[in-house]
């Protein structure tokens, strides 16, 4: 009779394992959902976000935020600290109002936007993709010669939606709210982290390029990806990914609906 091996690994084989890379103050209700399903979750936080101090500068901007003609949030971290900002000067729950009057909110996708609603305010998003270049084809995104846009973002990103709204003749500032860390995971723990080839899900472009920072061959070393967006997707696609699942976006209910097609499908 063979002898058990007691190095092996102990996960069971039976399981679909889930790779959920979301920062841990933002993995525990969708990891608790994705176990609903019959998948074992594997947890590896690759952003960590940071809310930067108070500048000057930021205080000037929601103090006078009446100013602008459009915000534009990037994303629910930003969504999240800018409401914060600006509930100390326009005190939404406090007054029962529904902000700065005469300003155009645009979330960049319905994560965003479901954070920003539940204030109160009366956001629009992109029809289809959430990116933005699907934002650049909003009707509030047309006209913007002359007018003054305040974009809530993390630090650094993308300059796409800035330059072309410079393009089209706007005044454009970024209030920049937060910033990524990145964890340094050693060799031995993304050994142990990829060990079953598990699929990966993502939520954003900037979670697959940190994880292509310490694995630039992560795409032969996972079985596929949950992508939330055309263009992480694309993104996937060009690192070599074979197997990919586009979600209809970054909602936990559209994420976990693509967990659920790939186990019936593969």
């Amino acid at each position: 009779m063979n002898k058990p091996n007691l190095n092996a690994p102990s996960f069971n084989m039976s399981l679909l394992p889930v790779l959920v890379i979301r920062p841990t103050t933002q993995a525990a209700e969708i990891c608790n959902a994705i176990e609903d399903l019959g998948c074992e979750v594997i947890r590896h936080p690759m952003l960590e976000i940071k809310a930067l101090d108070e500048t000057p500068s930021i205080k000037s901007q929601f103090m006078n935020i009446d100013s602008y003609d459009v915000v534009i949030v990037i994303s629910s971290n930003a969504a999240e600290i800018g409401l914060s900002h600006l509930d100390q000067y326009w005190p939404l729950g406090q007054f029962n109002i529904s902000g700065p009057m005469g300003i155009d909110w645009v979330a960049i996708g319905p994560v965003t936007a479901n954070v920003m609603r539940a204030q109160g305010l009366d956001v629009k998003i992109p029809a289809n993709r959430f990116d933005s270049e699907s934002a650049l084809v909003m009707p509030e995104l047309q006209n913007v010669a002359g007018k003054k846009v305040l974009i809530w973002r993390g630090v650094g990103g993308r300059e796409k939606l800035a330059s072309s709204l410079r393009e089209r003749g706007a005044e454009v500032s970024y209030s920049e709210l937060y910033q990524r860390l990145v964890p340094d995971y050693d060799e031995q723990q993304w050994q142990q982290t990829l060990e079953q080839q598990p699929l990966l899900m993502v939520s954003s472009g900037q979670g697959l390029e940190a994880i292509v920072s310490q694995q630039p061959k992560i795409a032969d070393k996972i079985r596929g990806i949950i992508a939330p967006s055309r263009r992480v997707a694309e993104l996937a696609e060009s690192l070599g990914v074979k197997k990919i699942e586009m979600a209809d976006s970054a909602l936990d209910v559209d994420m976990l609906a693509a967990v659920k097609r790939w186990q019936e499908q593969n």
